[in-house]
């Protein structure tokens, strides 16, 4: 099985392999250009020096004398003070009158270029002489009466001019090697870079994940929506589009600001204060959403937020059944226990035969009983209020609390819903009435209802401590408590259900005074509802 190369040695190489390129193509370009140019100097350097040489008074008039001997001397010289390899003077004949090589004086110039410095033109060639390929200028010389005598030839071998190229050439070998030597370097620190980002993982193992992480959030439940810092859309679940969509929230979502999307969220809050919100509930086009942000945190620093929310509009349905049940199974256990007292004391009273004693605490406990379920019964037409309440009361007992219901109009039936949220409205102001009432000497709870005109009148007092007027100010708010964590919720859900069924709520409170809760709310009459 062929191994696979890991991802530090290919983005090692192939980061090494650009560099080369790069390196070398530069190298290439610079080395031509600097070729180029010292080429360029070089024959700009030998013209010049052939037309200063041409010119000169000694070599004019010894060509024009073809003194040999002088010219000699002069171009030895000159040789020395240009670095040229050669400087020839010959006549009109292309005979040499001096020449680094004495031997060859006499003899006609090699090479045949020279021919359009004899017709008076000053100019370079390339050509092979004597000496080899060379570079060289020519120039002509004129005498004072302005007749051309004779031409400078001076020039520099090929291999001379190879040499001078490949001296300017070395710092830019020396730079290559260094850049090749700093391009392994940072290749090798850039692989292992990209490789402490991406974890240690294999390009593979990263879309493996990529994969298995797109597929848990498409099956999450709940709805999911990621945004970036700016409040820009970078993720949506499929449970989140649907939720959306079911909200008339429809088109593509990346990239669009959340605010104009899902308006009810405080991403942008969570954001600058980098701090969670968790169990909000809020509702939007006809959907009741819980939801809960969390900033998005990279090593301590805020990339974004995300935000999963869910419908609660069934969920809240299902709960105020459950919340129904478990009232009533309370109620039911109250009775159940205080009727067990009572059975505990006429079984006593039978084993010690006292009979008469029996017989009027029996008729006492039937007597209250069938009072209370009596006025009850007649003022409330509500049977599912009426066991509500009866049950309540005997709870309450259980607790050292003692509950009074004046109830002095006639109380109509109702819908299920409606009895369902009236039950859970006066359910929790029962519970916190218990709460309150629960460190005081004296532990009343009064409720008072009335029905007119549609309309009913809640009324419930407490003979508790009262409320702070701080405290009134954030009571109704949801997940706010005094008595501890994972309170809270049910003071804000009586206030929701008030609001949603149109109603009214006033909350009545001095410290040391207790605390009178007051609610109107609408109140549908149904006289055959059958309550399951």
């Amino acid at each position: 099985m062929k191994q696979k190369i890991n991802l530090r040695t290919q983005m090692t190489a192939l980061v090494f392999i650009v560099v080369i390129l790069a390196v070398t193509t530069t190298f290439v370009m610079i080395g031509i250009e600097t070729s180029n140019n010292i080429k360029s100097q070089e024959r700009d350097r030998v013209l010049q020096t052939a037309k200063l040489i041409a010119v000169d008074p000694v070599v004019v008039k010894a060509t024009d004398e073809e003194d040999s001997a002088t010219l000699q001397k002069f171009t030895t010289q000159a040789m020395g003070i240009t670095d040229a390899d050669f400087v020839v003077v010959m006549n009109m004949d292309s005979i040499r009158l001096s020449h680094p090589d004495p031997d060859l004086i006499g003899k006609r110039f090699a090479g045949g270029d020279e021919t359009p410095a004899i017709q008076g033109k000053e100019f370079v060639s390339k050509a092979k002489g004597t000496l080899g390929l060379s570079l060289r200028a020519f120039a002509p010389v004129y005498n004072e009466q302005g007749n051309q005598v004779g031409v400078v030839a001076v020039g520099i071998t090929m291999n001379e001019l190879n040499e001078i190229i490949r001296n300017n050439r070395l710092p830019l070998y020396l730079a290559t090697i260094l850049s090749l030597f700093i391009g392994l370097i940072g290749a090798v620190l850039l692989a292992r870079k990209i490789k402490q980002i991406m974890h240690g993982m294999e390009p593979d193992e990263i879309a493996a994940l990529l994969s298995e992480r797109s597929a848990m959030l498409e099956s999450i439940k709940d709805g999911m929506l990621a945004v970036d810092t700016n409040g820009k859309i970078q993720m949506v679940n499929k449970e989140g589009k649907r939720l959306l969509q079911e909200m008339g929230i429809k088109g593509e979502l990346k990239n669009r600001h959340v605010d104009d999307v899902l308006p009810v969220t405080k991403l942008h809050q969570v954001i600058a204060w980098n701090k969670p919100l968790i169990g909000r509930q809020v509702e939007h086009n006809g959907l009741t959403l819980v939801m809960n942000e969390i900033p998005i945190q990279i090593k301590g620093k805020t990339e974004g937020a995300i935000a999963t929310f869910l419908d609660r509009t069934e969920y809240n349905h299902l709960n105020e059944k459950l919340t129904d049940t478990m009232l009533y199974a309370d109620a039911l256990r109250a009775q159940t226990h205080d009727f067990m007292n009572k059975l505990h004391v006429i079984l006593g009273l039978l084993e010690l035969e006292d009979y008469d004693q029996l017989e009027r605490y029996v008729k006492n406990v039937a007597g209250k009983e069938r009072s209370a379920t009596i006025a009850m019964i007649h003022h409330l037409k509500n049977p599912i209020l009426a066991g509500f309440l009866l049950g309540k009361k005997s709870y309450m007992a259980e607790n050292g609390v003692q509950l009074e219901v004046d109830c002095r109009d006639t109380i109509p039936n109702t819908s299920e819903k409606m009895n369902q949220m009236l039950i859970t409205i006066l359910g929790n102001l029962m519970n916190n009435a218990v709460d309150a009432v629960d460190q005081q000497p004296e532990k009343r709870v009064q409720l008072s209802m009335k029905y007119n005109d549609g309309q009913l009148f809640l009324e419930l007092t407490d003979t508790g401590k009262g409320i702070s007027k701080e405290q009134q100010e954030r009571i109704f708010t949801q997940g706010y408590s005094t008595k501890g964590n994972d309170r809270g919720f049910g003071l804000y859900q009586v206030e929701d259900y008030v609001h949603k069924l149109g109603g009214y709520l006033v909350l009545t409170s001095e410290p040391g005074e207790g605390t009178t809760f007051s609610v109107q709310l609408p109140y549908d009459i149904q006289e055959d509802v059958t309550n399951d």
